[in-house]
């Protein structure tokens, strides 16, 4: 079977057994998120009355949203694809298959659903939020494009780990919980301290969230100089990422 017609069929078997394959289909993937963003809004904007200061005029939860979607598509993406090799373990030794292509078919997918998701909540804000700049928004294909393919590099790299780590995706998960809390999405970076500044800019995730931020609501200069060292990066995460899965792939047999 050709890549491009494998991939396909990987992609439709994802939305297949993981989204279409439940009881509320395919609406899930976007009532999770807002159920998720609304309980965000109600502790961190209601309760604790969280405020962005370069963005006064603007509601904490358009700020919220405007992180969450993307963050969102990266980590779902990402958690889906650890196990892409080894729930394919049944065809492990016995046809010829590139394990890369469930992996980026697993990523493909639900990045996808989740960035439609996206659309709509942008449309809602073009059309209801204040001060919303729908002029920049195709500037953030750039942002979005940065985190399908970091999801991606790690995706390549930990579903190939997997199978020899098993608890792999729960040891991520419990990472990412943390991931989440260090990028600027409940908050601004603004209320932070000039020594956690530096930190939290060393987060991959930082750059393309905040320049989604100040494309979209904040008006502060974009980060372009970032925005092109994280590229780069994302580019050599790749290389290593592809390398490292080549190298451990012919040993998959004899872990699955």
């Amino acid at each position: 079977m050709h890549n491009s017609n494998l991939f396909y069929y990987f992609f439709k078997r994802e939305l297949r057994s993981k989204y279409l394959g439940n009881i509320t289909g395919i609406s899930w993937v976007f009532i999770q998120p807002v159920i998720t963003l609304l309980i965000y809004w109600f502790v961190f904007g209601v309760i604790f009355n969280n405020r962005i200061p370069e963005a006064e005029n603007i509601s904490f939860i358009v700020y919220l949203a405007i992180g969450f979607w993307p963050w969102q598509a990266f980590s779902e993406s990402l958690l889906r694809s650890i196990t892409a090799v080894s729930d394919n373990n049944d065809l492990i030794g016995k046809i010829s298959i590139d394990f890369r292509i469930p992996v980026i078919a697993s990523i493909s997918a639900s990045f996808f659903l989740n960035i439609l998701g996206y659309i709509i909540v942008i449309i809602g804000l073009v059309l209801f939020a204040e001060r919303f700049n729908y002029s920049s928004i195709p500037l953030i294909i750039l942002p979005i494009a940065q985190l399908y393919c970091l999801a991606i590099a790690l995706g390549l790299f930990l579903s190939a780990i997997q199978i020899f780590i098993r608890d792999t995706l729960q040891i991520v998960t419990t990472l990412i919980t943390m991931w989440f809390f260090l990028t600027p999405i409940i908050y601004s970076e603004s209320i932070l301290p000039e020594k956690y500044k530096a930190i939290i800019q060393l987060n991959p995730v930082y750059t393309p969230i905040s320049f989604i931020h100040r494309a979209l609501i904040t008006n502060q200069p974009l980060p372009w100089v970032n925005m092109l060292i994280l590229s780069i990066v994302i580019v050599i995460s790749l290389i290593f990422a592809l390398k490292a899965f080549n190298k451990l792939a012919p040993s998959f047999e004899d872990f699955k």
